[in-house]
Order: structure tokens, then C-alpha cells, then sequence
């Protein structure tokens, strides 16, 4: 496997050098004050073959080495901007060569220059970290963190805030290293001042065991570190703006901030009505500790789907947030985040934090809907008016104890209340395609969820003497409650042989599902020798599930909701039981990273469904016995060039939603009910991540690989009856699906230009049966992109990215919906400071699609500009602006799956102009500029 994957790195890189023994190392300081410079660039080139490079910067000591360098005579040149360039001939012989300490000495004629044509080190790899310099990185007056990100290579944020790194999802932000408002990235990065940033730290992190005691267990999880600049720990920094507008429309925005060397203080504030939200599906997911299922899928077995549009989250099927996702709303939130740490060596830390949110929302979806049923399309057209009322309040707390320097003990309980109100008015009609008319009618549904979710971790890790191993425990416990009551209250024609059969229904139902979970893990890690270490683990979880839904029919002589329906009405109990252990080994080289090991998994699943009078109608007992294997190998040379492959097979018991063999009408037009025969889904999960970056010339490269097999997936079986959807979740084999992309960035010739290129591909295999028959839907994509930013100091700042995506969707059945199309989306952003401290701003966006139903193909431009005057030392900006000035907004989305096309178009916000006026807390030591321009690499 190594010599495999030693073949792999040199095709992807063209200045490795062959991995024999031989180290340089060096120091560089400043001729006249002796301290070590960081970020000097050093390029070692081969005399015999001047293709033959390698750099390296220096690190905050000045120091830098060459590993692994063959014999023979070489060129060494060291350079930073201000300082005269160094060139030394070497004649490596042996294992070791020190050039000693080096003092580099002003360049008079360059420093007058220094602060116009530096030019950063933009990136350095650092083990496990990728560290992009902020400062190459220009962003206009005012940004936020968002808009920095958007500027690396590598890096995409998607329209909800949601932050990809090589396609792998950032899970957890920090600053600093110390948790910020929890750990939902999106609350960081669009409320923290881009101008308050020195580095982005994007962190394949490894597990708190492997941190502690240097055995790296292969584990790793995508986390994004924010460090402050040193200039802003000095007092407080932030903004607060106050907005308002024609038609109406106002915001206002505070944002304060108070960082020193332990203590972080953090108070955010919002309230508008230009939709305008911070809270959605990341933070329900943090507070549930990755549970959001068990709190808001409907328990009697309803539909439940999580989506997003146009940068708002729905999640569908109980109503909950649905509001976040259309319309017109207005929002109110706000929290505080604090954490500090004391004592020697930070013996105790503390964080926490509260974030509360409110939103009120007028929203209309109409979607035009293609089914695949058998032998026909059918075809809907569906409007549905919306008033929703959310309300939430999250509490995150953590503390870490070290009692000792071998003793690690951290406590983190967090709770959410969460409170939602839709009122929904709908009709709908649908028609097929050979035979005509299938339905009509109109619904009005009232749905209240009130949803507390309690989540609780504690853990304790022991450091063996001599750093030999570690010994670690953790517990956990999870509670969420979900409370669900809503009227129903429908109509509907159906339309068959001539005859019209109509269905009123008029009920009034509540739905509880209680869910508890516990779990304990104990882990023993073990150094057998320099390069070998082994650990053995075990975990035990235990899950208890209530599910109840009661359902009744309006009695119109009572003029009360009192009589039960029993086929909507039943108990659903349900105990699962995970036990697995595991023995792993690891090797670690000098280079290279071997962990493999396999664990073994019992799974024990006991459920009882009893009907509306309490008689037990149904029970089910299954086992699970498994072994599954994991692969993690990681390369890291010093020619900064990582590769990372991770296997892994797991096993997934099917949802409580899935399982209830109840029935939820709560859709007159989509009827689910679940399956208590369905299996343990089966996946193996293969990902693969290379990363390449170049400080002599700034190049960067990077990809990414990820393959996902399942078996026993669970799929849908799907029948027609005049129209209405009955859907049973069924398992089915071979489901997979890849995902790969690239992306390279480099600066030009031309000062100031970067430009990155990228592309992403996706492929996905997925079966489900229509009306008895088998159809199998291979989805395929492909998005190429380019990023490019030009930037003249603070002056002049501009932006160009443009994205087309292609999408092709096939199925086997013989009336499948075949369908491809084209996704357009580009945008281009200047701001220039034409006279000194008057700015004009512009972004204009577009979007485009093609290949849509009739009326449902975007082509329209988003132009929004204005003027900035700055005022007070740049303290405070008044500025006028315009939102969609050519009026051309709109919300037009495509959700494709195996059986359909459903295209929907949302109401939105159109034009309209605002004066807004921003003050910025700058109460620190320092202004934007840089503190030492010479920690550059020329």
C-alpha cells in the first residue's frame, strides 16, 4: 500500500525529491536586532537539475530544515521583503548539514517600497493544518469573516453560511483554539470582523485521546480555527449599523468583542425584516449533539426531509423552521458567548454561551411537481400560503479541569427549547399525462411543536508516565422531546372512470416522541515501541424511543374533537442497544501514518406497537452482529505535500420514523407509512485527500475522493392511487454514491491578481420500486468554477466568480423522468475608493437555469451598489444603498429524487433603497495595517 500510494504522490507533484537520508537546517535573524524573522522564503535547488526545487518559510523561532536530502551540491536562496537576498552553495555529504545562524541585513532602496509590493506567504502546511495569511487576503471596509473565506483556495461557503473544505463540511469553529457561541461555524464567520483575523487554520483535528497523548488513532474531524490579531487584544472591537429603507424594510446589527490572552467576551444583536437569519439546521444539529432526527422527524412515520434553499433551511415534513426556508419574515436574535481560563498552564476553562431567535414569516410556495408512476406521469400544480411564528433559545457550556499535567476532565452540557407555529392554506390539483384529471383540492393545517432537547458529555482521560499511553472514559446522555398538535382540516376530489369520490376530513391529532439516549465509551491507547502503538476500545449505548400519536374526527354534535381514528392512532416503543469493541494498531514513520484495526458490533432492536386501546398489535426483535474494519493512512512531507485515505465500514439502525406501521395524513396528496421489517443498513465509506502547496511561487493544489457503498439501504416503495402517493421505506442494495473535485490557486505576474480554478463532481446510483417495479436512478453532476480577485491595497478591490453546473438524471423504468439541466451562477464585486474616504460599492449576481418546467427557469440579475462616506478616523460609515435595483429578484429552486422533479418558486424581496449608518468599536492598539510587512516571501 505504500509503494502504492508513494507512486500516486509523484504523479501529483513535480518537485518531490527522492526520500533519502541527509537534513539542512538553518536560522535567519535580523542583522540588526538579532530576532528571528517568520515567513522567510528558502528554495533549495538541485545544481545538477535546476528543475529540482523545494521551499520552506521559517517559523515564528526563524528556523527551517530540509529533510531527507540526497547527496550532491546545491543552491540555497533566502529572501524577505526589506532584507537583501542570501545565496549559498552547499555540498551535502553525510546525514546532517547546519548552515548556523544567518542574519539578513535591510534592503535601504526596498523598504521605501515595502508596503506596496510586498507579497505574502499566502498558505504554509503545517501537519495537520493548512494556514492561510489573512492579510494577503484583501477584503473591502466592514467585511465579515464570510467574506474572507470566500477568497481561499479550496474553500466554498455554500448561500446558508455552511463552510466546505476540499467537499468535507467544516463541523466545528473555534477561536483561538476556544470554542465560539458553541460550535456552529456560521455564528463566527458572519458576525467576526474579517480585519480582526491574522491566520485561517483549516484542521483535519485528531481526537482528544491523540492530542493527548501523541498516538495518532486516525480519527479526524474538519475544524476551522480563527487566531485574532495580537493588536486586537487589547480592548474591544466590533460593529453596530441601523438601517432603514423604502418599502418599509429596516435593520439593525450590533456585534462587540473583548479578547486577551485568556478571556473572550462576545455580545451579538440583530432585528430585521429583510429576511436576514443566523439560526438554522447546524444549530438545531449542535444542540441535539448531532441528533436532530430524534427531535423533529414526525414519530408516526410522516415524511421528513432536511433541505435548503436560497441560504435558508428547511425541515420539512413536521413543520419545524420551515419558515427560515420562503417568504417574508422578520427576525429578531441575539446572544452572548464568553469563556476564560486560569491558573498555570490553564488548569480550569470555562465557555458558554446563549443565543435566543425569533421570526415571524409570510411565505407562498408554488410547485410544479412531475411524478413517475406506473406507465404515467403525473403532474402537479400546488399553492400554499404560510404564517409561521418560531421561537428558540440555545445554552452551550463547557469546562475543562486539569488537576494535574497528566489529567484531562471536561464537562459539556447543552439544552434547546424550541417552539414553532405554522398555519398553512393550500390547494392543489394534478393531472396525468394519458389519462386526465386525477385530483383536486384544498387543505387548511394548523401545526403547533414545542421541541427540549437536553444533551450532556463527560469525560476523563489519564496519561500514562513516560507519555506511554493513555487511559479514558466518557459518558453521555441525550433527551429530546417532541410535541406536536395540529388541525387538519381537507378536501379532496378524486376523479376516476367518470365518477368523482370525495374525501372531507376534519381531525384534530397530537404526536409525542420522547427519546433518551446513553452511551459509555472506555479507550486504552498504548506506545509498543518509536513507531508503534496499539489501542483497545469499547463503547455501550442504550436508546429508548416513545412514539405516540392520537388522532380524532370532529363530532359535529358536540361541536368537539372527540372521536379516536384508530388506523391513525397507535403507541410505538422502541429500545435499541449497540455494543462495540475495538483493537486498532498504529505505525507511525517519518513521513507516513498507518491505522488500521477492526471493531466488532453487536446491534439489538426491540420495538412494540400497541393500538388505540393499549393492546400490543405488533412486536419486533432483531440482533446484529458485525465486524467492521477502518483504514487511515496519512502522508505528510517537507515539501508540503499531504495525502490522507480513510476507510470505514459502519452500521446503522433504521429510525424510529421508518419502523411505526402507522399511518400520517397530514398531506392529502403524500401518505407514508413505516415498515417494521426493514434491516440494519450496511456502509463502507472510502475518502481520499491530497493537499500540495508551493511557498516558493504561492501555488496551491488540493483534491478530494469520496466513495459510499451501502447495503440493506433503506429505500421507497411508492404506489399511485388516483393520484395520492403511498410511500413504505423498504430496504434495497447497491445504493452509492462519489463525490471528487480539485481546486488550484496561484497569484499572476500582474500585482495584486489571484486567481483560483476549481471543479466538483458528483454521481449517485439509488434504487426504489414504483407500483411493484424496480427503477433505478443514476444521478450525475458536474461544476466547474472559477475565482478570481483582484486587489490593489485597500483602494480597489474586485471579484469575479462564475460557476456553470450540469445535472443529468436517468431511470431504468420505462415512463421514467429523464431529465438534464443547466445551473448558472456568476458574480462580480467592485468597490474602489475613488477620493479618500468616499467609496462606491457593487455586486452583481446571476443566475441562470435551463432545461426546467415552463416558468420555472431563472434568468435574472441581483445588483446591489451604493456609496460609503467614512467619517471619524474611518470609525463610523454612512452609506446609501440599493438592494436589487434592476428588480429582478426571484426564488426558483429544483429538488430532483429517484421518482421526482418538483420545481418551486418562492415569494421574495424585491427592490428597494436604504441609508444605513455603521459604527465600528475600534478600541485596540493598532489599525488594519499589517505590524510587520517584512513576514513576506518574494
Amino acid at each position: 500500500m505504500k509503494t502504492y500510494l508513494w507512486m500516486l504522490l509523484c504523479v501529483l507533484s513535480t518537485k518531490t525529491f527522492a526520500q533519502q537520508p541527509g537534513n539542512i537546517n538553518g536560522k535567519i535573524v535580523d542583522g540588526k536586532t538579532n530576532q528571528p524573522i517568520e515567513y522567510v522564503g528558502i528554495i533549495l535547488s538541485n545544481k545538477s537539475d535546476s528543475t529540482k526545487k523545494i521551499g520552506v518559510v521559517t517559523n515564528k523561532a526563524g528556523e527551517f530544515s530540509f529533510n531527507a536530502v540526497a547527496n550532491g551540491d546545491y543552491k540555497i536562496r533566502i529572501s524577505a521583503m526589506g532584507y537583501n537576498s542570501i545565496t549559498k552553495n552547499i555540498n551535502m555529504i553525510g546525514k546532517a548539514f547546519n548552515i548556523g545562524l544567518l542574519k539578513l541585513e535591510e534592503d535601504a532602496i526596498a523598504l521605501k517600497d515595502v508596503a506596496v509590493s510586498g507579497r505574502y506567504a499566502i498558505a504554509t502546511v503545517k501537519k495537520d493544518t493548512v494556514e492561510f495569511n489573512a492579510d494577503a487576503y484583501k477584503t473591502r471596509p466592514n467585511a465579515a469573516v464570510e467574506d474572507l473565506l470566500k477568497k481561499l483556495p479550496g474553500v466554498t461557503v455554500d448561500k446558508d453560511g455552511s463552510i466546505l473544505v476540499q467537499g468535507q463540511k467544516v463541523t466545528r469553529l473555534t477561536v483561538d483554539g476556544k470554542d465560539f457561541f458553541g460550535t456552529d461555524p456560521k455564528t463566527a464567520t458572519k458576525n467576526l470582523p474579517a480585519d480582526a483575523i491574522a491566520k485561517v487554520q483549516l484542521i483535519d483535528s485528531k481526537t482528544q485521546e491523540a492530542k493527548a497523548t501523541g498516538i495518532d488513532d486516525g480519527q479526524r474531524e474538519k475544524v476551522l480555527n480563527l487566531t485574532i490579531k495580537e493588536d486586537k487584544k487589547k480592548g474591544w472591537f466590533g460593529n453596530a449599523n441601523l438601517a432603514g429603507g423604502t418599502t418599509d424594510k429596516y435593520g439593525s446589527y450590533l456585534s462587540t468583542n473583548h479578547f486577551n490572552k485568556n478571556l473572550q467576551f462576545a455580545v451579538l444583536g440583530m432585528s430585521n425584516n429583510t429576511n436576514d437569519a443566523s439560526f438554522g439546521y447546524d444549530d438545531l444539529s449542535s444542540f441535539s449533539g448531532g441528533n436532530i432526527g430524534n427531535i423533529f422527524a414526525p414519530p408516526a412515520g410522516g415524511s421528513f426531509s432536511i433541505n435548503n434553499n436560497n441560504g435558508k433551511t428547511t425541515i420539512g415534513g413536521s413543520g419545524v423552521f420551515d419558515n427560515n426556508a420562503i417568504g417574508l419574515y422578520t427576525t429578531h436574535s441575539g446572544g452572548v458567548n464568553y469563556s476564560n481560563s486560569w491558573g498555570k498552564n490553564n488548569k480550569l476553562a470555562i465557555s458558554g454561551s446563549y443565543f435566543t431567535y425569533f421570526s415571524f414569516g409570510l411565505g407562498n410556495k408554488l410547485s410544479n411537481i412531475q411524478d413517475l408512476s406506473s406507465g404515467d406521469i403525473l403532474r402537479t400544480l400546488d399553492n400554499t400560503d404560510r404564517n409561521s411564528n418560531n421561537q428558540a433559545h440555545r445554552f452551550n457550556f463547557k469546562a475543562e479541569y486539569h488537576p494535574d499535567s497528566l489529567t484531562d476532565m471536561v464537562l459539556r452540557p447543552n439544552v434547546i427549547l424550541n417552539s414553532t407555529t405554522n398555519i398553512n392554506n393550500r390547494t392543489f390539483n394534478a393531472n396525468f399525462d394519458a389519462t386526465g384529471k386525477a385530483n383536486d383540492g384544498s387543505q387548511y393545517y394548523n401545526q403547533h411543536n414545542f421541541t427540549p432537547s437536553l444533551f450532556g458529555e463527560f469525560t476523563v482521560l489519564r496519561r500514562l508516565a513516560n507519555k506511554k499511553g493513555s487511559v479514558s472514559l466518557r459518558l453521555n446522555g441525550t433527551q429530546n422531546t417532541f410535541n406536536a398538535d395540529w388541525l387538519n382540516q381537507s378536501l379532496l376530489n378524486q376523479y376516476t372512470n367518470g365518477g368523482t369520490t370525495v374525501t372531507n376530513i376534519n381531525q384534530q391529532a397530537n404526536q409525542e416522541n420522547a427519546s433518551k439516549t446513553y452511551t459509555i465509551n472506555g479507550n486504552y491507547a498504548r506506545q509498543l515501541n518509536q513507531k508503534w502503538s496499539a489501542n483497545l476500545a469499547y463503547g455501550y449505548t442504550r436508546s429508548i424511543v416513545d412514539a405516540q400519536q392520537i388522532t380524532f374526527d370532529y363530532n359535529p354534535t358536540t361541536d368537539r374533537y372527540e372521536t379516536i381514528v384508530p388506523s391513525l392512532t397507535n403507541t410505538f416503543d422502541n429500545h435499541n442497544s449497540l455494543q462495540i469493541a475495538g483493537l486498532g494498531f498504529i505505525y507511525t514513520g517519518k513521513d507516513w501514518t498507518y491505522n488500521f484495526g477492526l471493531n466488532a458490533q453487536e446491534s439489538l432492536l426491540n420495538a412494540n406497537v400497541f393500538n388505540n386501546i393499549g393492546a400490543n398489535i405488533g412486536n419486533i426483535e432483531k440482533s446484529y452482529y458485525n465486524l467492521l474494519p477502518r483504514l487511515t493512512v496519512n502522508f505528510k512531507n517537507n515539501a508540503n505535500q499531504t495525502i490522507a485515505i480513510n476507510y470505514r465500514a459502519s452500521i446503522n439502525l433504521p429510525s424510529v420514523t421508518d419502523l411505526q406501521p402507522v399511518q400520517n395524513n397530514t398531506n392529502p396528496l403524500y401518505q407514508r407509512i413505516g415498515n417494521p421489517d426493514l434491516e440494519a443498513r450496511k456502509n463502507h465509506r472510502l475518502s481520499v485527500n491530497f493537499n500540495t502547496f508551493s511557498p516558493d511561487n504561492n501555488h496551491y493544489w488540493n483534491g478530494y475522493f469520496l466513495y459510499n457503498l451501502s447495503f440493506d439501504d433503506t429505500g421507497n416503495d411508492i404506489t399511485y392511487n388516483n393520484g395520492i402517493q403511498t410511500v413504505k421505506p423498504i430496504n434495497v442494495n447497491g445504493n452509492y454514491y462519489v463525490r471528487a473535485g480539485t481546486n488550484f490557486g496561484m497569484p499572476s505576474k500582474l500585482k495584486g491578481l489571484r486567481m483560483n480554478y476549481g471543479a466538483n463532481f458528483f454521481t449517485e446510483h439509488r434504487t426504489n420500486f414504483i407500483s411493484g417495479d424496480k427503477n433505478i436512478t443514476n444521478r450525475f453532476e458536474i461544476g466547474p468554477n472559477i475565482n478570481w480577485s483582484y486587489d490593489i491595497d485597500d483602494k480597489f478591490n474586485a471579484g469575479i466568480y462564475a460557476y456553470v453546473g450540469y445535472t443529468k438524471v436517468n431511470n431504468t423504468a420505462e415512463s421514467a423522468i429523464n431529465n438534464k439541466y443547466f445551473s448558472l451562477e456568476n458574480t462580480l464585486n467592485l468597490s474602489y475608493e475613488f477620493i479618500k474616504d468616499l467609496r462606491v460599492e457593487a455586486d452583481l449576481n446571476h443566475i441562470g437555469s435551463a432545461g426546467r418546467a415552463d416558468g420555472f427557469n431563472n434568468n435574472y440579475f441581483l445588483l446591489n451598489a451604493g456609496i460609503n462616506k467614512y467619517l471619524m478616523k474611518r470609525r463610523v460609515t454612512l452609506s446609501l444603498k440599493g438592494f436589487d435595483i434592476l428588480n429582478q429578484n426571484t426564488s426558483i429552486d429544483r429538488i430532483v429524487n429517484s421518482s421526482r422533479i418538483e420545481d418551486v418558486r418562492y415569494n421574495n424581496i424585491t427592490r428597494y433603497f436604504y441609508l444605513s449608518l455603521n459604527y465600528k468599536l475600534t478600541k485596540v492598539g493598532a489599525n488594519n495595517e499589517r505590524s510587520n510587512p517584512r513576514s513576506t516571501v518574494n
